[in-house]
Parts: structure tokens; sequence; C-alpha cells
């Protein structure tokens, strides 16, 4: 129960992370965060009983926390929108794979540059499905007749929080999740 999750809002009621219950009361006993949104489950000890808190936000802090996009396979698909860039499918996270645009195997024949310059960036990976990744193989698109949905870029910003749909559905952050979170469909 106390390494159950808990939104953290700023005082402008941002989301900026997620955190433990076990923080979440510290940080209300402290007199630092206050409840926004409660469980009907409880917590007590000898001389306290508190609501299990499920949102929470810290009084004094207005900042939203800065990040530069961190190039990840991960963060590609969701700059893709979890949508197949060949075929314009939306997909299940099982589903989902990155693939090059240009093949490892055709990299330096194509581009004359090394392995260490662009191979593996924002540049040259695109969300792709199981199906059309397999078809596509090692081929660039020009020879199969293919054209992306659009062409890959690097993202100036990607929400800070991305979490599961569901997961905020059940926990009632849905009204929360306006700014600064992206809700995803995932499979577990």
């Amino acid at each position: 129960m106390l390494n159950s999750e808990v939104l953290v809002l700023n005082a402008g009621f941002v989301p900026i992370r997620i955190t433990t219950v076990k923080e979440a009361i510290c940080l209300m006993l402290a007199e630092k965060a206050v409840s926004v949104l409660e469980e009907d489950r409880f917590i007590k000890s000898p001389s306290l009983t508190l609501k299990i808190p499920s949102v929470i936000s810290i009084i004094h802090y207005n900042k939203l926390p800065r990040r530069r996009v961190v190039f990840s396979k991960l963060n590609v698909i969701y700059r893709d929108d979890m949508r197949c860039q060949y075929c314009g499918e939306r997909f299940t996270m099982r589903d989902l794979t990155v693939d090059h645009v240009i093949p490892r195997s055709r990299w330096e024949s194509v581009t004359g540059k090394s392995m260490r310059d662009g191979f593996s960036t924002w540049f040259n990976l695109v969300c792709a499905c199981r199906w059309c990744n397999n078809r596509k193989g090692n081929r660039l698109l020009h020879e199969i007749g293919w054209a992306l949905l659009r062409e890959p870029y690097e993202p100036e910003y990607m929400p800070y929080i991305i979490m599961n749909a569901d997961k905020a559905r059940r926990k009632g952050w849905v009204p929360f999740c306006g700014f600064n979170v992206k809700l995803v469909e995932m499979i577990a």
C-alpha cells in the first residue's frame, strides 16, 4: 500500500511526477503538499488516521520540469504517436517496433557516412508495426513503392509524464492530465 502510485501536481495543478504513497504522506505531514484526491482506504498509526492520497499538490512549487527529449526507441514510438509510419495504423505497444528507414546493410553505400554518423538517430528511425517492418526488410522505400506517413524529426517537446490511460482512469487522474501528460493505451 505504501508503494502505490500518487500523482504529484505543482501549485498550478500541472502534473510533474509520480511518487509513492509513503513519500506523498511525508510531504503532506511536512506541510509541503496537500491532498487533492483521495482513495476510500485509510492508513492508520497510533496517533493519526489519514485517507490514502491519489493526487497531491506541492504547495510552493510553480515551475515545470524542463527536459530535453532523450533519444530512445520508446520516444521514437511516442513521437510517432504509436502509429506505423508505413501503413498509418495505430497499434498497441506490443505490436510496435522501430525501423531504420535506411537499413544497416545499406547505410554506408546509400549515405557515404559511417555507422556512427546518423544511423541510429531521430532522422533514420520511425515507428513501424511488426508486419510492415518485416515486409520492408532491408529494402529502401522507393524500391518497394512505399512512402513515410511523416518524415522523421527530432521533437522539441514531449510530455513530461507518459502513463497508461487505463491506470489514469482507474485512479481518477484523467482530469489532471490535460497538460504535460500523454496518456497511452497499453496492453500489460
